[in-house]
């Protein structure tokens, strides 16, 4: 056995040794794997925030009891073109409003000509009718009085699209589709988000329309393109159907309407309603707004 004074002096030894070795200038410095710039000292990392979700509207609701204010955007149908009377629809779908909800008003915003792109822009020296609808639908509320607002418009963008120019192709076609849902989108979500509720037509086939004064109008329209139209039409009702079931939105669809084909409801231009055509049409938005009149 080792002599306990040997054993003392070999420990102290050793701890000498090693408290030398953890001290020493000379040890080799740890890599550095990152670089702080100079600088404001950064703010500790935390996770990111999440994405902020995307608003939810709920499904068409019941206005509220009492006289109810409809408004009115879009183009030649609302705006009542080939009408003789120039009552167009609104004025007959207010008197069917007015049978169950007396005292009901109506304003029509419709530009006989405007395109998706007028409609939310405005045109010339007149102003949007977007703006103008959620500015009405604001004075509605400010007096306690429930607002629906009716679209319809995309016709004109079709014959826009393929008149004036060679030949649309492929690529310019889904580039409109892109500007029309956007648009659509721009609508929607505007009058949605001051809280009334909003009809949207789906469009009828154009090209399907007798159009006896087409070749005036449009004169560069060719078979071809029609077929092409009525092809986009498609993506368009695609599109209204769509963005109507994204904002909570009643839709109206005009798609396979005899109105727009039979020589007894159109007028003499063979393209917009007459009379007998705008009872029908009328009673076609009747049917969609009774679904939130109780």
């Amino acid at each position: 056995m080792k002599h306990p004074l040997l054993r003392l002096t070999l420990l102290l030894a050793f701890l000498m040794t090693a408290c030398y070795q953890e001290i020493q200038p000379n040890a080799a410095i740890p890599e550095v794997t990152s670089v702080m710039t100079s600088g404001p000292k950064p703010a500790l990392q935390t996770a990111p925030a999440p994405a902020t979700p995307t608003q939810i509207f709920f499904p068409a609701q019941a206005l509220t009891a009492g006289p109810i204010h409809i408004i009115v955007i879009g183009d030649d149908f609302p705006h009542g073109d080939g009408d003789d009377d120039g009552r167009g629809y609104p004025v007959r779908l207010l008197e069917l409003a007015s049978q169950i909800r007396p005292g009901s008003t109506i304003v029509n915003f419709a530009q006989s000509g405007w395109t998706s792109d007028d409609l939310v822009a405005g045109e010339g020296e007149l102003s949007s009718q977007l703006d103008m609808a959620v500015a009405e639908v604001e004075s509605a509320f400010s007096q306690r009085r429930a607002a629906v607002v009716l679209v319809w418009v995309g016709g004109n963008d079709l014959w826009e699209l393929y008149t004036g120019v060679t030949e649309v192709t492929v690529e310019q076609e889904e580039k409109d589709a892109l500007r029309f849902s956007e648009n659509i989108d721009e609508v929607l979500l505007s009058l949605r988000e001051t809280g009334a509720e909003a009809i949207i037509a789906r469009l009828d086939d154009q090209s399907q329309r007798p159009a006896r004064r087409r070749s005036e109008v449009y004169p560069d329209i060719t078979a071809d393109e029609l077929l092409r139209m009525s092809a986009q039409l498609q993506k368009y009702n695609e599109i209204i159907s769509s963005k109507a079931e994204e904002y909570g939105v009643l839709t109206v669809d005009f798609y396979n309407s005899e109105i727009f084909v039979s020589d007894a409801t159109l007028s003499a231009d063979g393209f917009h309603p007459n009379s007998v055509g705008y009872d029908l049409i009328a009673q076609a938005w009747y049917k969609a707004l009774i679904k939130i009149l109780p």
